[in-house]
């Protein structure tokens, strides 16, 4: 090539002093990268955890009772628990009584520990408060016993006796009209019960037939009328419509999860759904419509040193954005969930 060629003089020399446009989108791009990269140290790595709402906070853990008004024992195997109002209740299965506490652990009355109900309950593991009472599936033996405060039982749900082995009562619900809901761990089914003690039918007779599950243990309504079972063995939550049709699932895998054993489950009042996976130390977490959000119970993430919190979780209870957590080996957790912190609830 000629010098003219090759030796232009600056005037010539375009405004990107000869460089192409390549180079110049080369540029903007590195530029953008560096942009991101520091805002990503500024929202996640400078504090060491992302910005916005945190995880659910770990309130409270109560390892045992404190003696009160009352002298309580250690509680032993404590399998459910209700709140009403600022009294929590705590159904010690081992010892086959209900506490009365506060959110501190200390405990003002005892129920069923002297009363004629002492010798009724036999390894009680669900229990509901409604109307001040106190419905306690009395596992087995079958039944439900309807407690009040006093220790009177008032009446009782018998389990319809099938053939072969005898009924298994591993969970309850009182619908706001008084009818009792019922899981039958022995034949897989829910029975329904009025609200003087009478037996109405299996879950789903007047519909497509007897509506079978597999292990079922805690379940609850909806305000629409929809039941919702927890499938101990399958770990896994079953969504069934008032005409008995199976309307979704909930599961970590969108299946069955073997490696679960879902003890007990809550809706909470803006619809999202928490199951104790007993197997597992967690409470999963999902929306309404069956989306996976999230885990409450391993690590407490907004104190990196924070211990795990839960062990065998079986008994749940929802009061307002607080979810508590009976524990059979730790006792008592208390978690305050942020409801902005799961992002997918307000996209639905």
């Amino acid at each position: 090539m000629s010098s003219s060629e090759t030796d232009l003089p600056n005037s010539e020399v375009g405004p990107d002093n000869g460089r192409s446009s390549r180079a110049r989108w080369v540029d903007v791009s590195i530029v953008g990268v560096a942009v991101l990269v520091a805002a990503a140290w500024f929202l996640f790595i400078r504090d060491g955890e992302p910005a916005g709402p945190l995880a659910p906070v770990l309130e409270a853990v109560i390892e045992e009772p404190i003696s009160g008004t009352v002298v309580a024992t250690d509680w032993s195997s404590p399998a459910a628990v209700a709140v009403d109002g600022d009294t929590i209740y705590v159904l010690d299965t081992g010892n086959n009584r209900i506490l009365s506490m506060d959110r501190d652990g200390v405990v003002d009355g005892i129920v069923c520990e002297t009363d004629a109900c002492a010798l009724l309950l036999d390894t009680p593991q669900d229990m509901e408060i409604h109307e001040g009472l106190f419905y306690v599936a009395n596992t087995e033996r079958g039944q439900v016993n309807v407690v009040d405060r006093a220790g009177t039982v008032l009446r009782t749900y018998e389990l319809p006796a099938g053939q072969g082995d005898a009924p298994r009562a591993t969970g309850v619900h009182v619908a706001p009209n008084g009818v009792v809901y019922v899981s039958d761990g022995t034949s897989g089914r829910v029975a329904i019960f009025e609200p003087d003690g009478e037996f109405s039918q299996y879950f789903g007779n007047d519909t497509v037939g007897i509506f079978e599950f597999t292990d079922p243990t805690g379940l609850t309504l909806d305000e629409d009328g929809n039941l919702y079972v927890a499938e101990f063995s399958l770990g896994m939550v079953r969504k069934i419509s008032p005409v008995g049709r199976e309307l979704a699932i909930f599961s970590m895998m969108g299946g069955v999860t073997r490696a679960s054993e879902a003890s007990d489950l809550v809706i909470d009042d803006n619809g999202s759904l928490y199951l104790a996976d007993y197997k597992r130390s967690v409470v999963h977490v999902f929306s309404r419509a069956a989306r996976y959000l999230g885990i409450v119970g391993l690590v407490d993430a907004s104190r990196p040193d924070s211990p795990i919190a839960l062990l065998r979780p079986e008994g749940l209870a929802a009061d307002g954005n607080e979810i508590i957590v009976i524990d059979s080996r730790r006792g008592l957790q208390i978690y305050t969930i942020d409801p902005d912190y799961f992002v997918f609830k307000r996209a639905e």
